[in-house]
Order: C-alpha cells, then sequence, then structure tokens
C-alpha cells in the first residue's frame, strides 16, 4: 500500500512503474472467494487502512492510464466484494475534500466540493473519452480499459444498494451526457463496442426520464444498432449454448423495453427501426387480405400462422425467431419487446409475428385458451 502511494516512485523509460505493480499485486492477493483471499480482503479494508492508500492514488493526477486502470480495477472488486468498504471510501474522499477546502469560508456550502467516490470515477470516465487523442486511441491506448472498468464500476454500485449513497441530479446528468458520447462513437472498433455493451448494463437500473434525455441526444437509434448485432451473433452465428444467448440479447431486449413502456418517443424510434415505416404500405395490403380472408372463413381473430412481413434476415425476422428460443429467459424478453412495439394489441401481435410464435406468450398473458 506504501508504495501504491509513494510519489517519489515514478516510471520512465529506465524505471519501471512501481506504484502500478503494488496495485496489481494488491488485486491478485484479494480477488478471489477463498479463505485466504478473503482474509486478505478484510484485512485490506479494516486493518491495515488499505482505502485510504487506494484512494489517495485514484486522486492523484498525471499519471500512467495503466496504473490508473489498475487502481480502478481494485476499486471496482471492493464495490462487489466488499460492499462495507464503500462507505470507508466515500469517507475518506470527504476527508480529502474537507481538506482540501479548509481555506475557503466555512460553512459555506457553495465554495465547498463534493467528491464522493460515484463523482471521482465520473471525473475519471470524462477525462478517458474526452482526452487527446481522440477516443479510443491506437492498439496501445489503455484508456478504453480504463473506461469499460468505470463503467462497470458504476453498474456495481447500484442504486438498490444500501452502501450508495443516492447520486444528484448533475451527476445523474453527467453520467447521461457520457453515456450518449459513448452510444454515438462508431462500432468499428470493438473496444468501443464493449463499453456501448457496458453502458448498456448501466442502462437496466436507470431511471426512467433518462429515455426522454436518451432521445434528445440521439442515444436511441445506437441502442437500436447494438440490438442488431447482438441478434445476429445468436441468430445468425448461433452460439447453441443458452446461457450465452441470454448474455448476449437479453440485456438489450430489456432495455429498450423498459425506454419504449416509459416515453412514446422511443417507442415510436425503436418501432420504426424494427419495422420501417415505408414498408408500412406494402404490410397494411397483407393485413387487408388477411382480414378478408378471416372474414370469409367466419372468424373474429387474426390467426395467420407465420408473420405477414419479415423478410429474412431483417432485425424483426431475427427478434421473431427468438419467440419461440429454447431459453425462456430470451424467449420471454423478445416477446415483451414485441408486445410493447406493438402497443400490447394481439391483433397487430399476431399479425406481425404469426399465431404461431405468439400463440404460447399470449396464452400466458391470458389473452387466448391454452388447451391443459
Amino acid at each position: 500500500c506504501k508504495l501504491l502511494d509513494d510519489a517519489t516512485l515514478q516510471s520512465s523509460n529506465e524505471c519501471p512503474d512501481i506504484p502500478r505493480f503494488a496495485s496489481v499485486c494488491i488485486f491478485r492477493a484479494t480477488y478471489g472467494n477463498d479463505n485466504v483471499t478473503a482474509s486478505a480482503r478484510k484485512s485490506f479494508v479494516h486493518s491495515i487502512d488499505g482505502c485510504t492508500y487506494l484512494m489517495r492514488a485514484l486522486l492523484k493526477g498525471d499519471q500512467p492510464v495503466q496504473r490508473i486502470f489498475s487502481v480502478v480495477r481494485n476499486v471496482h472488486h471492493l464495490i462487489s466484494a466488499a460492499p462495507e468498504s464503500i462507505p470507508k471510501m466515500e469517507n475518506i474522499l470527504e476527508t480529502f475534500a474537507a481538506d482540501d477546502c479548509s481555506g475557503e469560508i466555512e460553512n459555506d456550502s457553495e465554495h465547498k466540493k463534493k467528491y464522493g467516490l460515484l463523482e471521482v470515477l465520473v471525473a475519471t470516465l470524462a477525462w478517458a473519452l474526452r482526452s487527446d487523442p481522440q477516443f479510443p486511441g491506437n492498439a496501445a491506448d489503455r484508456r478504453s480499459d480504463l473506461a469499460l472498468e468505470i463503467l462497470r464500476s458504476l453498474f456495481a454500485m447500484d442504486a438498490g444498494n444500501p452502501s450508495v449513497p443516492l447520486p444528484s441530479n448533475d451527476i445523474m446528468t453527467q453520467i447521461g451526457m457520457m453515456l450518449c458520447e459513448v452510444l454515438c462513437l462508431s462500432n468499428a472498433d470493438m473496444r468501443v463496442y464493449q463499453c456501448k455493451l457496458a453502458v448498456v448494463a448501466l442502462l437496466l437500473n436507470a431511471p426512467g426520464e433518462y429515455s426522454g434525455y436518451l432521445v434528445s441526444h440521439d442515444g436511441i437509434k445506437p441502442l437500436v444498432s447494438i440490438m442488431s448485432y447482438q441478434l445476429s451473433l445468436v441468430v445468425v452465428e448461433r452460439t447453441a449454448n443458452s446461457a450465452e444467448d441470454a448474455a448476449a440479447v437479453v440485456p438489450i431486449l430489456l432495455v429498450l423495453r423498459k425506454l419504449c413502456q416509459s416515453n412514446e418517443a422511443v417507442l415510436q424510434i425503436v418501432k420504426d427501426e424494427v419495422f420501417p415505416p415505408e414498408l408500412e404500405d406494402s404490410f397494411a395490403e397483407k393485413v387487408a387480405a388477411e382480414m378478408a380472408k378471416m372474414q370469409s372463413e367466419g372468424q373474429s381473430k387474426a390467426k395467420n400462422m407465420a408473420p405477414l412481413d419479415a423478410p429474412r434476415g431483417t432485425v424483426r425476422w431475427k427478434l421473431i425467431r427468438l419467440m419461440t428460443w429454447i431459453d425462456s429467459s430470451v424467449k420471454r424478453s423478445a416477446c415483451e419487446l414485441l408486445w410493447t412495439l406493438c402497443n400490447e394489441d394481439a391483433t397487430e401481435f399476431v399479425l406481425r409475428t404469426g399465431f404461431g410464435n405468439a400463440v404460447y406468450f399470449l396464452g400466458n398473458k391470458g389473452v387466448v385458451n391454452l388447451p391443459a
């Protein structure tokens, strides 16, 4: 810990980055679920005041990205594996802030700095995304690794965790800005795409008002693009592993459904991406023909067994394929999103997806009677 915090140890071409190596050693000593690492982690948090050294290292400016990444990785691990360390880190940062403000007007809240753990992580993320050269940089640039680790740390600091204080509106806005910045980056670099998947995970627990922010900052279409790519991974490339399938598609399906339910503008954008408006006239003609056929047969409800308009390879075709997937979470998530896009209208749902694909889901919804 002392090596991690030693300001006299600066890396150069001739001298190794000793503080980073110290951080790596701390991570390896405390990462794991066995008795030895659990004991080491407990000692780090409670006995040797390791959190103080870690927070000093996190706040230290002008240090290599690799070192900051290693420090943040330790913070992420403690947030996840030792939640009791969160208030300790918050109190340490509060103490540092009080020391920094000691020369300012006493009890003047407008002049007092506010940086807790969340604020420091968000500020570090902003630096990683916005510093030169343009993110994510060349192959040797580790800022993408740093950004990914911070995004995963933010996910671990879930609002439902009683150890985590509720964030201010200002910090929530800052997070929203950076999430949109990440979503609007090109998918050409896989490092960026991994950051986008971490953003999707964060949005699972985002407040409802984030949907409007994403609309106004062009964050919805990139999410649909992520869904399209993840659907291709599962439906086209077929991992044949239900756990991998679920991990690949369920988060983005849940996020889009949640956003659609909370905001009409999101619903319209996503529906237009899945069911393109320029093809709706053709779909309407097929619907009219199907309804005429139903009436001639004396039926009152749509019973087309296959979707009326879902050409192979389209996003809607991939989504419909998931409706009968072997993994129940994948199947349910795809059905729920399509149900939301159809405004929870059973007739539209059947016409767009096919009765054969929709019947089990509609049975669970109580719309149709399933045989015993």
